[in-house]
């Protein structure tokens, strides 16, 4: 069965379209970029990132996890783009000596050292007791794991020495099987950010709200604070860096629009701008900012990268509705623009195309505008699971 995003978008499309410190010192010193395959045998592909922002790939590490092999729940179990359908399923870990990668496909969570060279090396393969873990969040020791279905989908585990897990507790987010599509760290790191959340999968009903659960002293959560999202089904976020650390721009899968808030002490979101409407597109669900704070992409699931400017106070404003896009596979209707990364310096931006198998790297033009440096084939089994995207 195909993706349907040839017809005007609807509430199906919208999601169906659409992933601290250990106390650990940092021991990478090469540049590198890490995805994952979601086979059922789960893989990292690896690769090293040059100095002029192409790709060498460095091959693939089983997880020793299992993927989904690109069957997707929420499309009622079928093979389709974005299985995960979520942002952050491999995240590093901020001093760069972890890699954390979500197994969807056997409820699991694998914890990687990162070498001094970029080789990653098990360390655990760690239970969850969620059912589909999804998105990952790290923060002082503490991974937090967003997972598709049950009665509690945000879990808080405790990493030790030897990558194993340790579960905190567990916590109810929307409603149960309200399929959260990313968990976050405030830049304090004071809350987790969860967001994503349906009354029901069939019909899909999003609940057009944003979660902030203040974090305990041992990692365990408080009450969560509840804000209203300005448009229809916030899927992806992430905040601003520096002066601009308290906005959090948002993707609107449902609504086909983007919109940025203010993040207060408290734990509430507050509207900056928005609903912004990407015209053409069709479910925006992923979204990266740069460093400085100028521009922001937002990955649809009609298969094209969405250019956004931000103004001095965190407001977007849409500067072109296709930076990118590429040719999606044989059998597909689009190359399906899911998760993103933008190196640390801003020069460059990755771009995965589930529907076409492969990372792409753009350099990154003064305008913010894009130009494509070269590709990567994921080289996965379905040709459509690619999923995650996180580097150092």
């Amino acid at each position: 069965m195909k993706l349907r995003l040839a017809a005007a978008a609807t509430m199906s499309v919208f999601l169906a379209a659409c992933g601290g410190s250990d106390n650990s010192k940092p021991t990478t010193t090469v540049a590198q970029l890490f995805a994952q395959t979601n086979d059922t045998n789960n893989a990292v592909v690896h690769f090293t990132r040059n100095q002029d922002g192409t790709l060498v790939a460095k091959g693939s590490v089983l997880t020793g996890g299992k993927g989904t092999n690109g069957v997707n729940y929420f499309m009622g179990n079928i093979t389709a783009p974005d299985a995960l359908t979520s942002n952050n399923s491999v995240i590093v870990s901020p001093d760069k000596s972890r890699l954390f990668v979500a197994n969807a496909g056997d409820n699991s969570v694998t914890t990687f050292a990162i070498g001094a060279t970029g080789d990653l090396t098990v360390q655990a393969v760690s239970p969850t007791g969620g059912v589909r873990p999804t998105s990952l969040a790290f923060s002082n020791g503490v991974l937090y794991v967003t997972h598709q279905q049950g009665a509690q989908e945000l879990g808080a585990y405790r990493v030790g020495q030897d990558g194993k897990l340790t579960q905190i507790a567990q916590y109810v987010v929307a409603n149960q099987d309200a399929l959260p599509t990313q968990v976050a760290i405030s830049p304090d790191g004071k809350f987790v950010v969860v967001n994503g959340f349906l009354k029901s999968v069939s019909p899909v009903t999003p609940l057009n709200m944003l979660l902030a659960y203040p974090i305990n002293s041992d990692g365990s959560l408080g009450t969560p604070v509840s804000s209203a999202s300005a448009g229809v089904g916030p899927f992806g976020g992430r905040f601003a860096s520096g002066p601009l650390s308290s906005v959090f721009a948002v993707t609107e899968a449902a609504g086909g629009t983007a919109s940025s808030y203010s993040f207060s002490s408290a734990g509430a979101f507050s509207v900056l701008g928005g609903p912004v409407t990407v015209t053409g597109q069709q479910a925006p669900c992923w979204i990266s900012l740069t460093p400085d704070n100028h521009f922001a992409y937002a990955g649809n699931g009609s298969g094209a990268v969405s250019l956004f400017a931000l103004d001095g106070t965190g407001k977007l404003s849409l500067v072109n509705a296709v930076a990118a896009t590429e040719t999606p596979v044989a059998g597909q209707t689009s190359a399906f623009a899911n998760d993103s990364w933008i190196s640390p310096d801003g020069k460059f931006l990755y771009q995965d195309y589930a529907g076409d198998d492969k990372i792409v790297a753009y350099s990154i033009g003064s305008n913010g505008s894009l130009a494509k440096l070269g590709e990567q084939p994921a080289n996965t089994q379905s040709k459509i699971s690619l999923q995650g995207l996180a580097g150092i």
